[in-house]
């Protein structure tokens, strides 16, 4: 495994510098690992002194992640907005299917420019040129810092806090299954680095609009249970969002972590209408093992993701979307029905 990671590692290494210009980008609705993920690499292909363009995506620069440095060089633009042409190598993180990199438009990459996916998700479809996949990696930014280290980048203070944002986020706080004696290792190397991890966590966590707490109020207030308690549903729909003036952004709250937190409902769905017959869907389990709910999320509409954390997007009119959800639920896990 050892040398598969560094010949993949070195193959990537070689492409970066033969490139006159990078693209990078963030995911839909993108997290701290996706974000985390993008300025630290961007970061390092400039003190390479390799061209690079990093771009926001689909999505708005989320508030709470505002602390994190050089978050200002990530382009307000989508990827149907920029010109393939203009770039050579098209550098892929934390995404695991084409989906990921838009949902605007259907996803065509150009044959003149090469791509180098770099993921730690299972779900990961292996669409690049070169694919650097570990999913016992706790992150995409756990996996940067080996690819980093392989590469003898030195890591400075702005890489590190970036770096350890998207590891502290994608475990939950070193809490979820996916957290290993690696990843604590890793983390306490880039705290060493950065010892201001204190105030990004918490600005992370403490920088909600009242539209998100809205938003988790609305939520929770719509609970339902099905197979015998063991699925708990937030369910919210676009004619109740848009009459509070919430926006999708705002959608993506911790509710469905926060359903599995109450002993007896094994599988916590936030289902939320973010635009007329668009849903989006996370998924979150207490019990992975038993219950691996990136099956679910691949199943049903367009998604993926981990087993105890996943989610997917359902272009269906609203109860016709929650139906097909509940359908895939109990095909996939028939134990729910015992």
């Amino acid at each position: 495994m050892a040398n598969e990671f560094n010949n993949t590692a070195d193959k990537i290494l070689d492409v970066i510098k033969k490139s006159k210009r990078i693209l990078l980008h963030c995911h839909p609705y993108p997290d701290p690992d996706s974000i985390g993920s993008v300025l630290a690499m961007t970061m390092v292909l400039k003190n390479m002194g390799v061209e690079v363009v990093p771009i926001m995506g689909d999505s708005d620069y989320p508030n709470n992640l505002k602390s994190l440095p050089h978050h200002d060089l990530l382009l307000k633009k989508n990827f149907s907005e920029i010109n393939q042409n203009d770039f050579d190598l098209f550098i892929i993180l934390d995404s695991s299917s084409l989906d990921q990199i838009s949902r605007l438009n259907e996803i065509k990459i150009s044959s003149n420019i090469k791509t180098i996916v770099v993921d730690h998700h299972i779900s990961n479809q292996k669409f690049g040129d070169i694919n650097l996949i570990d999913e016992t990696c706790s992150s995409t930014c756990q996996l940067l810092f080996d690819l980093f280290t392989r590469w003898n980048i030195k890591i400075d203070g702005d890489m590190a806090i970036c770096m350890f944002l998207g590891i502290y986020a994608d475990t939950g706080g070193f809490k979820y299954q996916n957290t290993t004696d690696k990843t604590f290792l890793v983390a306490s190397k880039l705290a060493n680095i950065n010892h201001n991890f204190q105030k990004v966590i918490f600005e992370m966590e403490n920088n909600k609009s009242p539209q998100e707490i809205l938003y988790t109020g609305l939520a929770l207030s719509s609970i339902e249970k099905y197979f015998s308690g063991k699925v708990a549903m937030a369910s919210v729909t676009y004619s109740e969002i848009k009459k509070h003036g919430i926006t999708k952004e705002n959608t993506q709250t911790g509710v469905a972590n926060t359903l599995i937190s109450a002993t007896g409902w094994d599988i916590g769905i936030n289902f939320v209408e973010t635009e007329p017959n668009e849903i989006t869907v996370n998924l979150r389990t207490r019990d992975a093992e038993k219950y691996d709910v990136s099956l679910v999320a691949k199943s049903v509409g367009k998604g993926g993701g981990h087993k105890a954390a996943a989610g997917t997007t359902i272009y269906e009119p609203f109860e016709i979307a929650k139906k097909l959800l509940l359908d895939t639920l109990e095909k996939t896990f028939p134990c729910l029905n015992k």
